[in-house]
């Protein structure tokens, strides 16, 4: 939780995002009931852009109604297999992006990282939070806002 406050306030995310990469990392397991008056002190944000993201997960299928609350989704492999289809189109377009409008500092930033991999082959949990850190930075160099 800690080090997605600190993140929230220093890349300054949306409450998608951070709601998203909670849910990514494992924070939130398929069943957890997400409240929204919690989700906006524990990042920091109003609950405004907090009701706007659940209603946009939700939206997506990451979560799902049990009465009036909302709770992390359990998605079944032909779901898995959707969300990866067009998360792999996505990045392509984001990689593409990237090797057109990147800095030279960008480029270099990314290269770096490639390197700062191979030492975390070993650690999967280390490597899983690299291989996030690296995706943002495509996106953050395609320059698509």
């Amino acid at each position: 939780v800690g080090y997605l406050m600190n993140q929230s306030r220093s890349n300054q995310k949306d409450a998608y995002s951070l709601i998203l990469e909670a849910i990514d990392v494992g924070m939130y397991k398929p069943g957890d009931r997400l409240v929204e008056s919690d989700l906006a002190e524990q990042f920091g944000v109003s609950r405004t852009p907090i009701r706007e993201a659940l209603q946009r997960l939700e939206t997506q299928s990451l979560l799902e109604r049990d009465g009036r609350s909302l709770i992390v989704a359990s998605l079944d492999h032909n779901q898995m297999a959707e969300l990866y289809m067009v998360r792999r189109e996505l990045e392509g377009l984001a990689a593409s992006l990237a090797a057109r409008h990147a800095t030279e500092e960008e480029v270099r930033v990314l290269k770096d990282m490639v390197r700062e991999d191979d030492a975390l082959v070993n650690r999967p949990t280390d490597l899983a939070k690299a291989n996030r850190r690296f995706h943002e930075q495509i996106h953050l160099a395609s320059h698509n806002r």
